[in-house]
């Protein structure tokens, strides 16, 4: 069960490994075009579900409570052995907690809190699954402090992007002659609105100083790849080539990235790509997350990925008002050229990719998911799965 693009692309990595465990497994479920691609027989599609803000989260509330009874109704009629729900604890919390009601085995994947500390919070996610399947080695180790059994075999990303080309064959794919800077101004049509006329911006400047400079622009899904061209007008800027999906390997074929901050992060860190992160609210959601900060209810020092999984600031971070065409060129041209920056930079996403771990993530988590399915505790499961 994913619900949003990023949890998708996690899915449909596990749901090959599971296939290939097993050609005979049947596979349902809600995600997107990865976990269709990958076997799975999608009772509902949720690539427009995902939300920025509590603003949009709200208005939202009527149609996901509809789908959210719809995915209850499908999972009692078809009783599955294992449900494994991925990331967005909002939905999914509560679906597991029912779910439990029901005698039904969940596990979880992406678990939420990946970086609370707080032990209560953790033993409730625990209670309501049979198995917690983690990404990231700070959070498994939080689990196994309180002795909570956790699968921890690194970030499944490190697979993913194992297998993508390296630069010279991505850019002789792209038939690209000159150097690239990627765009990606995220999967969420309200991203994109906040986010691609700065992205723009800074690219149109980098070009007047390297006119051979070609700028990807992947579009995550058709539905966006539709409103981004509304936005462009009739055609693309000089220079600038909309792609349909194939994120990475415009990452693998750039020099540099723009960014929405989310999952297309790390694969940029564990390609050596470096890159700028972005957020933007819409001004309510932004005026609300001021006031809960002043309150103290709002603890966030960073919000990039590759800066959590290092616990430091090693990739720049734009918030709201910082995400200017000003601000971010300055940034942008001391990555581009050689130089300190880019060199500190580069050993910083080595680091990153260290702390991630790996190879054959996938395939020894499908291992424990098989072992769950079969009806063995998280600790049977955790000692059949190893090698």
């Amino acid at each position: 069960m994913a619900a949003e693009p990023s949890g998708d692309l996690q899915g449909g990595a596990l749901a090959r490994a599971l296939k290939a465990r097993d050609p005979g497994l049947r596979l349902v479920g809600v995600g997107g075009a990865e976990m269709a691609a990958s076997g799975v027989e999608l009772w509902m599609e949720s690539h427009t579900w995902s939300t920025i803000g509590p603003g949009e989260a709200l208005a939202r509330i009527p149609g996901l409570y509809l789908a959210y009874r719809r995915m209850r109704g499908h999972l009692l009629r078809e009783r599955p052995q294992l449900t494994v729900v991925i990331d967005a604890p909002a939905l999914h919390m509560r679906l597991v907690g029912f779910l439990r009601r029901r005698g039904l085995r969940t596990a979880y994947y992406f678990p939420p809190s990946a970086w609370s500390r707080n032990p209560r919070r953790m033993h409730e996610i625990h209670a309501r699954v049979d198995g917690v399947l983690c990404a990231f080695r700070g959070n498994a180790a939080l689990y196994e402090s309180l002795g909570l059994p956790v699968a921890f075999f690194g970030h499944p990303l490190s697979d993913v992007v194992r297998d993508s080309p390296p630069p010279e064959e991505a850019r002789r794919l792209l038939g690209l002659e000159g150097p690239a800077l990627a765009l990606l101004p995220g999967s969420r049509t309200q991203e994109v609105r906040h986010l691609l006329p700065a992205f723009l911006e800074v690219a149109a400047r980098l070009r007047r100083d390297h006119p051979e400079l070609q700028v990807l622009l992947p579009c995550a899904t058709p539905p966006l790849e539709r409103r981004i061209r509304a936005m462009l007008g009739s055609e693309p800027p000089e220079g600038v080539r909309l792609l349909s999906g194939q994120a990475r390997l415009a990452l693998a074929a750039s020099r540099l990235a723009l960014m929405a901050s989310g999952s297309a992060s790390l694969e940029a860190a564990l390609l050596g790509v470096p890159m700028l992160l972005c957020y933007r609210f819409g001004a309510l959601d932004a005026a609300l997350g001021r006031t809960l900060k002043a309150l103290g209810l709002l603890r966030v020092d960073r919000f990039g990925l590759p800066n959590l999984v290092l616990e430091q600031d090693v990739v720049p971070e734009f918030l709201q008002e910082e995400v200017h065409p000003d601000r971010l060129e300055l940034e942008a041209r001391r990555l581009w050229e050689e130089g300190p920056s880019r060199e500190r930079m580069l050993a910083d996403l080595a680091r990153v990719q260290a702390a991630l771990g790996g190879p054959d993530v996938v395939e020894r988590l499908a291992r424990v998911v098989d072992f769950l399915a079969a009806g063995d505790t998280m600790s049977s499961a955790l000692a059949r799965s190893e090698p």
